[in-house]
């Protein structure tokens, strides 16, 4: 049986590699994500409410306490999370503001590039079939700036993303607007990440490893603006090349 010291060595050598980027630490990063077992159920519910074309208030009021369900159900999922809270603060309301302490949040927080002293994530869920204005992304990057100096990452858990992000079935976008611009702008003058979560990205959060997936690509979407929507997390790689370059990628060594 291996000592105390001998395991607190291996922790910590295993998160100085986790620090390097080690690839062979893909898989095992994808892994800090498990996935409640009672989120399909709730995943079901959200479809169904999506297929209402015109919903009256109050199915749109409890859409929105479903989303929020959801997004509880999925965070606890994150290894290391020790603080989870929901409340109305002396001035903005805080749908779920989650944080750790310990090795295993550390891990999370190197995996979706975060500091230790911003180690807490703010999610805010929006249940609107419109997708979020820039008025309310500013509200979060107002929230995150002079109310919440702890919280490195802003999530917005939505149905139809936020203006001005690239969508699933459109082209290569080469110029940024709204939301969009809003996001370079905070990201750039505070050092601190807001990204936004569609409905096609919810819905895969039934799986481990999926929410740290998606996390990840939308941060690194932020870092390269390639103008494309990020892709599902079932597809491990993200590929994208030019053609020259691509026929290289997908043929076989010779």
């Amino acid at each position: 049986m291996r000592s105390q010291e001998q395991l607190v060595e291996d922790i910590i050598n295993a998160m100085e590699l986790l620090e390097a980027g080690n690839s062979e630490l893909n898989k095992l990063a994808s892994y800090l994500y498990i996935a409640d077992k009672r989120l399909p159920n709730y995943l079901d519910k959200l479809n169904e409410f999506t297929t209402i074309t015109q919903p009256t208030l109050k199915e749109t009021q409890e859409a929105g306490k479903l989303l929020e369900q959801i997004a509880f159900l999925a965070f606890k999922g994150l290894k290391g999370v020790q603080s989870l809270k929901s409340f109305q603060s002396a001035g903005p309301q805080y749908d779920l503001l989650i944080s750790g302490d310990d090795i295993p949040w550390k891990g999370v927080c190197k995996t979706l590039y975060l500091d230790w002293n911003q180690r807490d994530i703010i999610i805010e869920a929006k249940a609107t079939k419109a997708s979020v204005p820039d008025k309310q992304f500013a509200k979060l990057c107002n929230i995150m700036e002079l109310n919440l100096n702890g919280a490195g990452l802003g999530i917005f858990f939505t149905l139809n993303g936020a203006t001005g992000f690239p969508k699933s079935d459109s082209s290569r976008k080469r110029t940024v607007s709204d939301c969009r611009l809003r996001q370079i702008i905070f990201y750039a003058k505070t050092n601190k990440i807001i990204v936004v979560l569609d409905k096609d990205d919810i819905l895969q959060l039934a799986k481990n490893g999926t929410l740290i997936q998606i996390l990840t690509r939308k941060i690194r979407d932020l870092f390269e603006l390639s103008g494309l929507s990020t892709v599902s997390a079932e597809q491990f790689q993200e590929i994208d090349l030019p053609a020259y370059l691509k026929i290289l990628y997908d043929s076989p060594d010779s």
